[in-house]
């Protein structure tokens, strides 16, 4: 039967039953009678190449098109990690000349346009390849309006329609708004029509959103494998879920993670480290990490990168001690910067010389025009380059050293002509730089990943990159957002960057908290806002300056008020690490429904109960915002407003914008002795602030040992789950865990119940009324206010807790 000369549809879809099985079914051999089974995969053959659809159990179609005309076809991206499995599977030619996979996630074929369904609706329509010089690629029709989300880092808009985006990692330093590419470029979008959309294609191609063709998404590349994945889902929380199931997410970070690092542009000696370490002492700010910048390798930022070794032993006299006792009398962990340059005349040049990408003679390639001096680039596909280069970075790690800072993996300069030797990775031929650039900085992470798997010890991975693909995820990447300019519209820039990596997969995304580049003079209040917002992002590392009061003081309240949600904070690594759920979402994440949400780009949720909205103005008090539908309190006063509206929120220097969600849940550490950092983390004493609402709600809090790398794995960690409800003047609580074996004579927990709004000092415990000492009040340092609490004790046994408001 002639099938590829007839207009057909073809719909697959996975079934509970079937009676045939076969790892493929051609749909072109399916005639009157159906075939029903078990398949991996359907391959429908078309005149001018062959296309081969996958589907992965209702929630993701990958869809792969092999030309005959076309041999660069390599898939070298390593971001699926998930093989599709064998599904069931219905194939149907009826009299209407339709081919259909059941009735639950579908696509359908017309003479090679692809429209792809959940049910009945169509969720992307006339998707088509496309083939124009030495780029192939395929094309979208959009609706009229649907709106498209993520793509990586991109200092515009979040709804990327109107745009057309470099899919390359590059620099863009001093950037602010308007910046289209940056150091990570991920190829997956999402739609507000409820589908995601993943290019699994890492060479150096591009995407047109509707720019040149105001209803057509297009998407080229000049080679690699031509494959895309369309992920189903009714909003963002069940895209992200469905395209994380197949990329990985992100591993738990160490707890340290979300304390203070110290920085900056560089500390040239190991006196000047304790000097910058007890000015921070002194001025009673905490701190976890110290980053070294590029002077530890060197006297210069001249002809130094590929060191990877202390140089000047006058300088740096003993840096395993230095470490050491940062470690254990400062409760600081350090980290060093690395770059994948070797450049000439450095310590190791002539043994990695080997290992350096070559030229197309198969002789190291020299980069003559890095600020830094002439190199080569370590060719890190190679097997042998990666244990190489990992002997240098494994002495370190034998000297303390707790984390890696990886800089200018874009690569920054990577010249077309430089080849690469993927034979490792089953790859026979040479690639070109422009087929490989992308997923560089990717394989640089996998490399650190599995190295520290295999060598160091139970040790979770702290890797800074600053660039990378999609999957990068899944080997512990804490991304940050390039050289932004230190200036207001350096600042404007980032709520959207971070976003739409969030979007992206790339869960840890934050910025150099105060800006990178200086474009303008010093501006403490500017320095001042922008680590206002940091507080409430991944990561928090703040470039170094010198602050005057008030702005010391105000800092370093928001530096304690993050500590003081070190609970929450680390919860939402879990939702990231079981679920997917990126750490900073948009107002939107749960629902496409709320048209002004969709417009609100410059405020953000803070995992699912506070809402975030930066001061980027110059001199603001106050700022407008947008509080979606519900009861909001003020986390600064505990203040109520309803939401569904504007809001003119003041907003002094003082002050940042932070509002919970009624029915949230906010786990708080508060401790009677300093917080210096997040060693003396006690969470056995945790106080659970509960914003009441007549609405039920429920929150899970996670607890493990903040450090160890297989505790999901082993199941050796707690999830407490807290559920609220408010009826007149009764507040209802109850306490579940999923560990409670762990519990004994030797542990139990305090929870601290403290609510926003006064307390009658009457409670029961499981029925039992609690007495008056049970009762109490605490300081809240950020808010400057007492807020009354009750304690309750809790064993591991469910516990409901009453308590009755004035």
């Amino acid at each position: 039967m002639e099938i590829i000369k007839r207009r057909i549809s073809l719909a697959i879809l996975v079934l509970v039953t079937g009676s045939v099985h076969a790892q493929q079914v051609i749909v072109n051999t399916v005639g009157k009678d159906p075939f029903v089974g078990k398949t991996s995969e359907v391959v429908y053959k078309a005149k001018e190449g062959t296309w081969t659809f996958q589907g992965y159990n209702n929630a993701v179609i990958k869809t792969t098109y092999k030309p005959a005309d076309y041999s660069k076809n390599e898939q070298i991206s390593d971001a699926v990690i998930n093989k599709p499995p064998v599904v069931g599977t219905k194939i149907t030619v009826a009299a209407s000349q339709t081919v259909e996979w059941d009735n639950l996630t579908s696509v359908v074929v017309q003479r090679e346009k692809f429209y792809y369904k959940t049910g009945k609706e169509v969720k992307v329509k006339s998707a088509a390849y496309f083939a124009q010089g030495d780029t192939r690629g395929f094309r979208f029709q959009l609706f009229d309006n649907e709106q498209i989300f993520g793509g990586g880092e991109r200092a515009v808009a979040m709804n990327r329609r109107g745009h057309r985006f470099n899919l390359y990692n590059s620099t863009s330093p001093d950037y602010g708004l308007g910046a289209e590419n940056l150091s990570f470029s991920v190829p997956f979008f999402i739609s507000s029509a409820g589908y995601g959309l993943f290019f699994d294609n890492p060479s150096k191609g591009y995407v047109d959103i509707g720019l040149t063709d105001k209803n057509v998404l297009e998407a080229g590349f000049p080679s690699g494998e031509l494959t895309y994945y369309v992920v189903f889902g009714k909003n963002i929380d069940e895209i992200m879920a469905n395209y994380s199931s197949i990329t990985g997410r992100q591993p738990l970070p160490a707890r340290w993670v979300f304390g203070n690092f110290v920085s900056r542009s560089g500390y040239r000696s190991e006196e000047q480290v304790k000097e910058a370490v007890g000015k921070m002492k002194q001025d009673n700010f905490p701190m976890d990490g110290l980053l070294f910048d590029m002077f530890w390798f060197g006297d210069n930022t001249k002809g130094t990168l590929g060191n990877i070794d202390w140089v000047n032993m006058q300088k740096w006299p003993n840096p395993k001690q230095m470490i050491t006792d940062l470690r254990t009398k400062d409760n600081l962990k350090s980290v060093l910067i690395t770059e994948p340059y070797i450049l000439q005349n450095t310590k190791i040049y002539a043994e990695a010389a080997p290992f350096l990408a070559s030229g197309a003679d198969g002789s190291p390639m020299m980069v003559n025009d890095l600020s830094y001096g002439t190199g080569g680039l370590l060719d890190i596909f190679r097997k042998p380059a990666q244990d190489f280069i990992w002997k240098s970075y494994k002495k370190q790690v034998g000297n303390g050293v707790s984390g890696w800072w990886l800089d200018l993996t874009e690569p920054e300069k990577h010249p077309a002509g430089m080849m690469h030797n993927l034979k490792d990775y089953g790859v026979a031929r040479p690639m070109a730089a422009d087929e490989v650039h992308n997923v560089y900085a990717h394989y640089f992470s996998k490399m650190f990943f599995e190295k520290y798997s295999s060598d160091v010890s139970d040790q979770r991975l702290f890797l800074l990159n600053c660039s990378g693909f999609a999957g990068s995820q899944r080997y512990g990447v804490l991304p940050w957002s390039g050289e932004v300019a230190r200036s207001w519209g350096g600042l404007k820039s980032q709520p959207v960057v971070l976003l739409g990596m969030s979007l992206s997969g790339l869960p840890y995304i934050h910025s150099d908290a105060g800006g990178f580049a200086a474009t303008e003079g010093a501006d403490p209040e500017l320095y001042t806002r922008w680590l206002q917002f940091a507080a409430f992002t991944p990561v928090f590392r703040p470039s170094g300056t010198t602050l005057e009061e008030p702005y010391k003081s105000i800092a370093r309240n928001y530096i304690k008020l993050r500590y003081q949600l070190l609970p929450y904070n680390y919860s939402l690594s879990y939702d990231q690490a079981a679920w997917g759920k990126p750490l900073m979402r948009p107002l939107y994440y749960y629902s496409f429904a709320d048209s002004v949400a969709l417009k609100a780009e410059d405020e953000y949720m803070w995992g699912d109960n506070l809402l975030v909205a930066p001061i980027t103005s110059q001199g603001a008090t106050a700022r407008m915002l947008y509080l979606p539908a519900g009861k909001w309190y003020s986390l600064a006063n505990n203040s109520v407003t309803d939401g569904g509206k504007f809001i003119n929120q003041p907003a002094d220097i003082k002050q940042l914008p932070v509002f919970v969600r009624e029915g949230g849940f906010v786990p708080l550490w508060f401790s009677k002795d300093t917080i210096k950092s997040t060693e003396s983390f006690d969470s056995k004493n945790i106080t659970i602030r509960y914003y009441p609402s007549t609405y039920a709600s429920s929150y899970a809090w996670y607890d493990d040992d903040g450090s160890s790398t297989r505790t999901l794995e082993r199941a050796d960690y707690e999830l407490v789950t807290f559920k609220g409800i408010t009826a007149g003047n009764k507040v209802t609580i109850d306490i579940t865990t999923n560990n409670p074996n762990q519990y004994g004579k030797k542990f139990k927990r305090t929870f601290k119940f403290e609510l926003p709004v006064a307390l009658a000092n009457q409670a029961t415990v499981n029925g039992k009324p609690v007495d008056a000492g049970s009762f109490g009040k605490q300081l809240d340092p950020f808010q400057q206010l007492s807020n009354e609490f009750l304690t309750v004790e809790f064993n591991g046994k469910p516990v409901k807790v009453e308590i009755t408001l004035k």
